[in-house]
């Protein structure tokens, strides 16, 4: 049975949580970090294969899904949504806990476990990262981004044409359009202007965890080869598992693969 609640973490912040099973003393719980545009919904098929097993929580960023967040520019940086997930931690007592980061997320997860602020972090799980190098899109480029969840018809054709490729159902699409468009201005702003910028790579070489990163095969986003040498190139001892026929959306795409490598690659970690 899944359960939401409201937790602040600070004066103007507060992040919407949904929490599915119940903490177990000898398993880790299970945190996802969803990708820009997306929620804690984005994980609901990956989840629903892994919570008869483990105490997973789900957060919505700040800004994105039912979370708040500034209503400031420059609020919405990796650096304080990390802050974000520390301070969430804490507030909600986990001990031993995996973290799960999805693309935007991803680099959120690798900045979390570079810094090791919060006890309690065994391993780490990146599904199609952002690269803890900074990048900077060209200016149409960035444009275009600025205005891919600007629709239902853009952020439609973004989650059909660019995130997946995989032929979605209606409805899958309809859930990720309604993602895409509940992000504040600021939130959705910050990716493609500042965040997908920033340079962690002093905190990522510092991961001493282990870590599994999942890439998908046609991901036009995070493709393989700049996973291999962005990420795992940095991450020491990180190991990728390749999902050959699934795009950048791949919680999503294929949701019963990516439970069954978390599955294990939690197993790993506390034998």
């Amino acid at each position: 049975m899944q359960r939401s609640g409201i937790y602040q973490v600070d004066s103007t912040t507060n992040l919407h949580v949904v929490s599915a099973s119940n903490p177990d003393s000898t398993k880790p719980t299970l945190v996802f970090l969803h990708f820009w545009g997306g929620s804690s919904g984005t994980y609901e098929a990956t989840i629903s294969h892994l919570s008869p097993n483990f105490h997973c929580v789900a957060v919505d960023f700040r800004g994105w899904g039912l979370s708040t967040g500034p209503q400031l520019a420059g609020s919405y940086s990796i650096h304080l949504l990390a802050t974000d997930i520390e301070t969430l931690i804490l507030k909600l007592g986990i001990q031993d806990f995996i973290l799960v980061g999805h693309s935007m997320g991803g680099k959120v997860a690798q900045l979390v476990a570079g810094r090791n602020l919060v006890n309690g972090l065994k391993g780490v799980v990146l599904i199609a990262p952002a690269p803890p190098t900074p990048f900077e899109l060209p200016g149409d480029m960035k444009e275009q981004q600025l205005t891919a969840y600007s629709s239902v018809e853009s952020a439609g054709f973004v989650a059909r044409n660019v995130l997946s490729a995989s032929k979605l159902p209606d409805e899958t699409i309809s859930s990720l359009v309604e993602d895409m468009l509940k992000g504040n201005k600021f939130a959705a702003a910050a990716w493609p202007s500042y965040a997908m910028g920033e340079d962690i790579v002093d905190q990522a070489i510092k991961i001493k965890m282990p870590v599994l990163v999942i890439g998908g095969g046609k991901d036009i986003v995070e493709p393989v080869e700049r996973l291999r040498k962005e990420v795992l190139g940095r991450i020491q001892g990180a190991k990728l598992i390749v999902v050959e026929e699934s795009g950048h959306l791949l919680p999503v795409e294929a949701p019963a693969l990516v439970a069954r490598l978390i599955r294990n690659f939690a197993a790993s970690v506390v034998e």
